[in-house]
């Protein structure tokens, strides 16, 4: 932030919630009055190539502010851009709110990342009722890596400071502690009163603007932003609420960092290992406080039953991509969910993120898919089988018999003569009689070992949640 633009060559006076005779700074904006962050304190806060700050609110999403643009190909982990980046993580796509801009509380925009960063301990949006807390007075953190009055660019720094008053968008610092050039976009951190007198943390603030470095700045509120946040980035940002607010904890919603500036841990394990506080209660009861004793709902999507495939002539095998979907209804949320070939787990084949993708190359033969899902509750399921081919055709569906289970005249599975349950001799694939999974390959050397199977990069898209209570 500074007392004129740069680049530009506007002028622009302060919107609404701006203070009069300020300047609006719509160009990368450090901290002032605050000191160097330890080695893997704030985590999260990130560098967007050098130019502004921004904050990771989930795996796969940063929040920063409108006015830095959306040219961004990756994010910089770590407490020094300066040659000491840790991590540099490819960007999917960034997106800058229609219209928003300094002045208005509006200055949102976010990337999504190519690869999300599963190992670094989020800190949750503030949402819902536990916005009350802004109020004049209230301690809060400012983090990021601009211009510093006591050292160089580029340095991850933080000062606690206090907000000054709240209308569209916070007034936050003063009196020599503030942001400055370098920290647009970055986080104000605030953390969450409980009975025991300490809680959690929460970021709510996205760095807009100010006047001098030192006096104060503005900063939009990430709440006022959450639905297009959630809707243009497809991803469930508020583990605690829906969009709105309405308090609605998953499965996520807990374990959230009690002491996040305080280095713990380091880069190779994502800066884990600090304090984290139980499933939250802020706003009403907290997740898994309703009993969970219904399955789950899991079924393969692709390929198609019966499908004929063809393997590639120069691999000899046939790539096939896997999909399942997997739901919980009214219940805890799914944990995990593991693919089955031939009836058997694949060995490192947990997915634990919708949607659930594997790709997979298949030798010729005739296989069966199915695949597992547990909830949070323990509770589990299998789907119905799938059966494909490589290169042969897979056999017709089973008769549906009076047997039911399957147990009557089930027949040894994929032996010659094994028929009376349903199984077709020499044909590699039997039936159980009743839509369960007693299958072998075709191909020889045991259903396992040929496929190659590697589980590709898994893309979040929403966390599924348990409904709010009437």
């Amino acid at each position: 932030m500074a007392s004129m633009l740069v680049g530009s060559g506007l002028a622009v006076a302060g919107g609404p919630g701006g203070p009069t005779g300020f300047t609006l700074e719509p160009v990368p904006q450090g901290i002032y009055g605050g000191t160097e962050v330890a080695p893997c304190g704030w985590p999260t806060t990130v560098s967007l190539e050098g130019a502004c700050t921004g904050t990771l609110v989930h795996p796969q999403v940063v929040i920063y502010a409108a006015h830095c643009g959306s040219d961004y190909g990756s994010i910089q982990f770590g407490e020094n851009i300066n040659g000491g980046v840790t991590r540099n993580v490819p960007v999917e796509f960034c997106k800058v709110f229609p219209g928003g801009q300094p002045g208005n509380g509006n200055d949102f925009a976010f990337c999504k990342l190519a690869e999300p960063q599963m190992d670094i301990p989020i800190v949750p949006p503030l949402m819902g009722c536990e916005t009350g807390v802004l109020q004049p007075g209230a301690e809060v953190t400012i983090v990021g890596f601009g211009q510093a009055d006591s050292g160089p660019y580029g340095i991850k720094r933080e000062v606690t400071t206090t907000i000054n008053s709240v209308t569209n968008e916070a007034f936050i610092g003063g009196g020599g502690k503030d942001s400055c050039q370098g920290d647009s976009g970055g986080p104000v951190f605030i953390k969450l009163p409980d009975a025991s007198g300490v809680g959690s943390w929460r970021v709510f603030g996205i760095t807009s603007y100010g006047g001098a470095c030192g006096g104060g700045g503005y900063y939009s509120m990430m709440h006022n932003g959450m639905e297009w946040f959630e809707s243009e980035s497809g991803v469930d940002l508020t583990p605690c609420h829906d969009a709105d607010g309405t308090w609605n904890p998953g499965p996520g919603c807990g374990m959230f960092p009690m002491d996040a500036g305080t280095g713990y841990g380091t880069w190779a394990d994502g800066c884990g290992g600090g304090p984290l506080g139980g499933y939250e209660s802020s706003c009403g009861e907290p997740f898994g406080a309703e009993p969970d004793d219904v399955p789950p709902v899991v079924q393969v999507t692709a390929p198609m039953d019966r499908a004929m495939l063809v393997s590639d002539p120069q691999t000899g095998q046939a790539p096939v991509e896997i999909t399942a979907l997997a739901d919980d209804g009214d219940g805890w949320g799914i944990e995990t969910v593991w693919l089955q070939i031939n009836g058997a787990d694949v060995a490192n084949s947990e997915d634990f993120l919708a949607p659930f993708e594997w790709n997979a190359t298949f030798p010729p033969g005739v296989y069966t898919l199915t695949a597992r899902a547990r909830d949070y509750a323990g509770n589990e399921a299998v789907s119905d089988p799938v059966v494909f081919g490589v290169d042969m055709e897979p056999p017709p569906p089973a008769p549906e018999t009076t047997g039911g289970s399957g147990t009557d005249g089930a027949g040894d599975a994929g032996t010659a003569g094994g028929t009376e349950g349903g199984g077709t001799a020499g044909d590699g694939v039997a039936s159980d009689g009743g839509g369960g999974c007693g299958c072998r390959a075709g191909a020889p050397g045991g259903p396992l070992a040929p496929l190659g199977l590697v589980a590709w990069a898994v893309v979040r898209r929403r966390r599924p949640k348990r409904r709010a209570s009437p």
